[in-house]
């Protein structure tokens, strides 16, 4: 019998699985780069001669690919983390240095926390700041600190110092002495969209109150400034956090909106450079967190399909996706939640909702309006792939998210686009924008709304100890793996009859 072979695309789909597997194995070990990557050479060659010798066929060369791509996945970690590891400085000792601020500054309570580059201890070297809230501190500002430079500590529920390591980092201080130097001192094209987002958060503080303002800014351009945190537990426990968390709804919109103001005046290639432009200084401006990333390279991966004529690989698009993000950044693939959270629900929504659709269009429950039915299949799948990841890091799950998100997620793609038409018109006719605004105020405060009254829903969520989360997970996986297994091979049987 012959065996058919095997499509280049699904080649592919191996070689970026091979690779982020070699990364994310070799997170667990500190391997040393400059020891290893000649042993690594040195097996490639091996398995190559082999590989010729015994002519294996394409079964031996997908091998060779796939160790290939593996081993380019070890290689990758340890280059970076040898490198990190290899940067020195006066651990311990209280020094005063000049920085120059590399992060956009978060905000959380009476704390403000943000990454500092300096260069006077040789090369450039990135270290956490932690201080006061006030005064506030920018992206681009120079400062003088007096501090004690800390080496990262892990603690024992939770990796510091690779944490710190996702962002180049390699010390903390606390509560320094600073002094400001001077301002605009970054990136030129990063502090001109820093500004503008400061300015899109200032028109919408004018014209708006409290919280909904904070929940504007939150939807469109993803800050958190403003939130208390009883709004942030109501979010939690009805689980609609993830609104409030730029994603590919925000991409999404952009990439449309971009396309259909475009798309009868100029070709599809046009249409393509605009969008990675646009699409480029949206992430930018938005601090490029995993999920706008992730949800920005999709997009214009789909698009550069749709401008070539072909049809993507969902899975290939996915892969790709997290292949580039984690080249550039290998540390997001184990010690980012966000990052595997975006990929994780993202994954649910491309291979769940289709199942959950079929499932909610049986003759018994058949009477569920197709818009409800279409919003509960799309949260239900990105639900049920990153429960287990949920239940693990934050010990929490929403039993109420799926009927919230039904309530509140079809209307999130229309408030981000009032919100941006509101600050638009705001910025050309004042008054027009002000009166815009207040009809802004209405799926606002709906939003509002239904997180206040489904949060005091009795077990409107749950919290699992920490000894009971891993058991929980893995029986629950176990559960969804038979369940849904049970629901395919009972389509396939009423397919074959």
């Amino acid at each position: 019998m012959k065996i058919k072979s095997i499509p280049n695309h699904r080649i592919f789909t191996y070689f970026l699985i091979s690779y982020l597997l070699g990364i994310f194995i070799s997170s667990f070990y500190n391997f040393n780069f400059y020891q290893i990557w000649q042993i690594i050479i040195l097996i490639f060659i091996f398995l190559t001669g082999v590989t010729l010798f015994f002519k294996t066929g394409q079964t031996g060369k997908i091998f060779l690919i796939c160790f290939g791509a593996f081993s380019l996945g070890i290689i990758t970690f340890s280059y970076k983390n040898t490198k990190l590891d290899e940067l020195q400085l006066p651990f311990t000792e209280t020094k005063e240095f000049s920085v120059h601020i590399v992060s956009f500054p978060g905000k959380e309570g009476d704390k403000q926390s943000f990454f500092g580059q300096t260069t006077d201890f040789g090369d450039k070297k990135i270290i956490y700041f932690k201080t006061g809230r006030y005064p506030e501190y920018k992206y681009g500002d120079k400062i003088k600190v007096l501090g004690k430079i800390e080496k990262p500590k892990n603690y024992s529920d939770f990796d510091w110092i690779n944490y710190l390591k996702r962002f180049s980092a390699i010390a903390s201080i606390s509560n320094p002495k600073i002094e400001k130097i001077s301002d605009n001192y970054g990136n030129l094209l990063i502090l001109k969209l820093y500004r503008i987002k400061e300015n899109i958060e200032n028109i919408i503080e004018k014209n708006l109150p409290e919280p909904e303002s904070s929940l504007a800014k939150g939807i469109l351009v993803g800050s958190r400034d403003g939130f208390s945190d009883d709004l942030i537990d109501r979010f939690n426990k009805v689980g609609i956090t993830h609104i409030i968390a730029l994603s590919g709804f925000n991409v999404t919109i952009i990439v449309v909106f971009i396309s259909m103001i475009m798309a009868k005046s100029v070709g599809k290639k046009y249409i393509f450079l605009f969008s990675i432009i646009f699409v480029s200084l949206f992430v930018v401006m938005t601090g490029a967190s995993s999920s706008v990333v992730r949800a920005a390279i999709i997009s214009l991966l789909l698009i550069y399909g749709t401008t070539i004529g072909r049809k993507a690989d969902k899975a290939n698009l996915l892969l790709l996706a997290a292949g580039v993000m984690a080249a550039f950044n290998p540390f997001v693939l184990r010690f980012d939640v966000g990052f595997q959270l975006s990929f994780l629900a993202y994954f649910g929504l491309v291979y769940f909702s289709e199942i959950i659709m079929k499932i909610l269009s049986w003759k018994k429950i058949n009477l569920i309006p197709q818009t409800i039915k279409l919003v509960l299949s799309e949260t239900l799948s990105a639900q049920i792939i990153v429960l287990p990841l949920l239940l693990t890091t934050f010990g929490r799950i929403s039993l109420i998210a799926p009927v919230s998100n039904i309530l509140i997620l079809p209307l999130i793609p229309l408030t981000m686009l009032i919100v941006f038409i509101s600050v638009l018109i705001y910025i050309i006719f004042p008054s027009a924008g002000q009166i815009l605004f207040i009809v802004t105020l209405l799926p606002l405060k709906y939003i509002i709304f239904i997180a206040d009254h489904l949060s005091q829903v009795p077990i409107s969520s749950i919290e699992i100890t920490k000894d009971l989360q891993t058991a929980s997970s893995i029986m629950y996986i176990l559960f969804i793996i038979g369940f849904f297994t049970y629901i395919k091979s009972k389509w396939l049987k009423k397919q074959q009859n």
